[in-house]
């Protein structure tokens, strides 16, 4: 992956390091203005992160954590929504067979929003969207956005379907299960039955949800 990335940009002053995101050694102390991660932040240790992230970066810098669980809401057919999340997150479906670190995503961050406050950064802003997102019962403030940053795209059924046939979690499933009839495929139809709907090159209007999660360090 580096070395692709090294022949795309080859005329770039960027530079590629492979790291693990808890040991940015060759990073200095207060050195850098901006830490981003996209959809990834799930898969790194939460506490050991964000230590090295106030390291890393300058008073003035910043940390910008997004991501996308891949569920979303059906405007035209909130009754898919649930259909969807079991899908995706119901223990006799998909949700043991997810990575460890996938339950940080689907909660929005929730753990990283409390590390940031344990760790006194300050400026913390927690955004996600849509209000159908699924919000920990804590106290922990969360602000709902009125339009998506971060996941924007239109589908079909069809290209709904093509989308969930991406999910490694599916590989892993179908792996101990190769006799049964493809989840996916069988979701969409689930969801098509109850949408009372036939065409699969019909338009969904969908909201993706998403979160955004932004914070300063502070100084000591």
């Amino acid at each position: 992956m580096l070395e692709s990335a090294r022949k795309a940009d080859s005329n770039s002053s960027i530079e590629y390091i492979r790291s693990p995101a808890e040991s940015l050694d060759f990073l200095k102390d207060h050195s850098v203005d901006l830490i981003t991660v996209a959809t990834g932040a799930h898969w790194i240790r939460v506490d050991e992160f964000v230590a090295e992230a106030k390291r890393v970066l300058k008073p003035t810098g910043s940390l910008v954590i997004f991501g996308y669980p891949g569920f979303a809401h059906f405007k035209d057919y909130p009754q898919c929504d649930r259909i969807f999340k079991d899908y995706g997150s119901g223990k006799d479906r998909l949700g043991s067979y997810w990575d460890a670190g996938r339950e940080l995503l689907i909660s929005g961050y929730y753990k990283y929003h409390e590390a940031l406050v344990g760790g006194s950064w300050s400026d913390i802003v927690r955004r996600i969207y849509p209000d159908t997102f699924e919000k920990p019962a804590k106290d922990l403030p969360v602000v709902v956005g009125k339009e998506p940053v971060v996941m924007d795209f239109k589908v079909t059924w069809r290209s709904f379907l093509a989308f969930l046939k991406t999910w490694s979690v599916l590989a892993k499933y179908h792996k101990q299960y190769p006799e049964r009839e493809n989840a996916a495929e069988a979701l969409v139809q689930e969801m098509m039955a109850s949408a009372g709907e036939t065409d699969m090159d019909k338009p969904l209007n969908l909201e993706w949800e998403e979160v955004l999660l932004m914070a300063h360090p502070v100084s000591k």
